[in-house]
């Protein structure tokens, strides 16, 4: 008697060809080099320059492609002073402040 039953292995067919296929058109689309062409032919006088640029660098056919990445300077922050002033008020006049009632005694039921 087999652990997987015929559906189980069906399912896992369909799934690791569809993991091939997946990575086989990620190689397939990284080792094709990307084609920019312009839908507007240049005017007369006038020399065609790409704009785009890559993502990645291309790599190379043997060895590593090393990327560096240069910090940019963080700027000190500004420091802002304001100053406010106000005019002076007369101050209102104090409210009576009301004595504070006790807690009330606890009763019992008797119970």
């Amino acid at each position: 008697m087999s652990r997987f039953d015929q559906g189980r292995w069906n399912r896992i067919l369909v799934w690791t060809g569809a993991t091939l296929a997946w990575g086989t058109a990620l190689v397939a689309a990284r080792a094709e080099p990307a084609q920019v062409t312009s839908s507007v032919p240049p005017a007369d006088g006038q020399v065609a320059t790409d704009s785009l640029q890559a993502v990645m660098p291309t790599p190379p056919s043997q060895g590593l492609v090393i990327l560096r990445f240069t910090p940019v300077a963080i700027p000190e922050p500004e420091v802002v002073t304001v100053s406010v002033t106000r005019a002076a008020a007369s101050p209102a006049p104090a409210q009576p402040v009301a004595a504070a009632q006790p807690a009330p005694e606890p009763s019992s039921s008797g119970s």
